[in-house]
């Protein structure tokens, strides 16, 4: 049996809101974790983690890409060490074959502690890009019992197609990205079938959103079951996008119009843009987006977190009555990269902000109103004399924050712990 857990990426909600605790004073590296509560792992040449999971025995799993187009996984022990019974090093790199890049973009544990990464891959020496997944026992070897040799991989016909989130619900594995322009989603068995009992017959479902290209980048799974879309699409400049569906994979037309949402985050003035880039489902129902908008093509993006009511209509008790909220942080763009839930119901953003000469960890928290809780940040780090930014986040039992990015130079896998 596996785990529910839920979220993903560019996958991982119901974790987050299952801590315990959360912050109540301004966030902190913790010093107890790594290097003053850094730790940065070097791949040759590259190395960038795109997710990170927490398991249950407190272990932070991340992945990524290395400079070679391989899936990167590395596990680290609660103090940020590397984990040397993961591979004898704590790090793996996976190889796809094909002939472009592969990058792990999604991570998800199920119960058995087998760790499930989603991403892209071209197979059979093709240009063409498809959803891959792998899957790993608890000691980083590939489990050879999922797909072939451990190794799925999913084409839907429709053009290239990546993934960039992953969710394990019961004996389920969801994966969401794109194929050609829209939305896609796919259902596979605990084996690494694609699930015929989904997308009327073919495991697989594409929808189109907006009005020429759409990108699912986030994933979660309701407790009823139906599976929530996240990501952007053009629409009278870029719209934060999302679709919902029936559990045998129809748009559920319960949900905004027709099973699709279509929201201007940052308004309607030429140039806007809205992307959002991760979802999570709160223990009510409710639905959390997030990542970053700006209202004019001249104009910076700030972090940006929108809120839906179970029928995807913006909520009005969020944000002043709007149903989202905006907050620029540092001296150009500020980027959202991931969100998360906590405890008392406070939204969590990481992703990157910049002041001075480089990009810099970045994490701001509202409350369940959506009002900027300024006990807690916004909090940035900078990671060496470079560029560094969160890409994913998870929170622990304990209420610390794990974020996953890179950093550094050359660049690198970075997790950082706050408290």
């Amino acid at each position: 049996m596996f785990s529910n857990r839920m979220k993903i990426s560019f996958g991982m909600a119901i974790s987050a809101i299952c801590a315990l605790a959360s912050p109540a004073w301004a966030a902190s590296l913790d010093p107890m974790f790594g290097t003053a509560g850094i730790t940065s792992t070097p791949f040759p040449y590259y190395g960038s983690a795109a997710r990170v999971v927490i398991q249950p025995d407190g272990r932070i799993v991340a992945a990524g890409q290395d400079a070679y187009g391989d899936f990167a996984l590395t596990r680290y022990t609660t103090n940020g060490a590397l984990d040397t019974s993961f591979n004898g090093t704590g790090k793996v790199t996976t190889a796809p074959s094909g002939s472009c890049s592969g990058q792990a973009r999604a991570l998800a544990l199920q119960s058995d502690g087998k760790i499930v990464a989603a991403g892209t891959s071209c197979p059979n020496f093709n240009s063409i890009r498809n959803f891959t997944v792998y899957r790993y026992n608890t000691d980083g070897s590939l489990d050879t019992t999922f797909g072939s040799s451990g190794k799925v991989t999913i084409n839907f016909y429709a053009g290239a197609s990546e993934a960039y989130a992953v969710a394990v619900q019961g004996s389920s594995i969801w994966v969401a990205g794109y194929a050609g322009s829209g939305f896609a989603l796919a259902r596979l068995t605990s084996s690494g079938a694609l699930d015929y009992s989904f997308g009327s017959g073919t495991g697989m479902v594409t929808t189109p959103v907006g009005t020429n290209t759409a990108f699912a980048n986030s994933l979660a799974i309701q407790a009823d079951g139906k599976p929530v879309l996240a990501g952007y699409a053009s629409s009278d400049g870029t719209v934060f996008a999302l679709t919902r569906y029936s559990t045998s994979g129809a748009l559920d037309t319960t949900f905004g119009s027709g099973g699709k949402v279509l929201t201007h985050v940052a308004g309607t003035l030429s140039g806007n843009g809205a992307l959002a880039m991760s979802v999570a489902i709160q223990s009510d129902g409710k639905i959390v987006a997030g990542g970053y908008a700006k209202s004019t093509a001249s104009g910076y993006y700030q972090l940006a977190v929108a809120r839906y009511t179970s029928a995807g209509v913006l909520d009005s008790t969020f944000g002043a009555g709007t149903g989202s909220v905006l907050t620029a942080v540092g001296s150009s763009d500020a980027i959202g990269n991931d969100v998360a839930i906590d405890a008392n119901g406070g939204i969590i953003i990481g992703g990157y902000s910049t002041t001075g000469s480089y990009r810099q960890l970045t994490l701001n928290r509202y409350d369940a109103s959506g009002n900027q809780d300024y006990s807690f940040g916004p909090v940035t780090t900078t990671v060496g004399s470079a560029n560094a930014a969160i890409l994913g986040i998870a929170l622990q039992s304990d209420g610390k924050i794990v974020a996953a990015g890179y950093g550094n130079s050359p660049t690198a896998f970075v997790v950082a712990r706050y408290q």
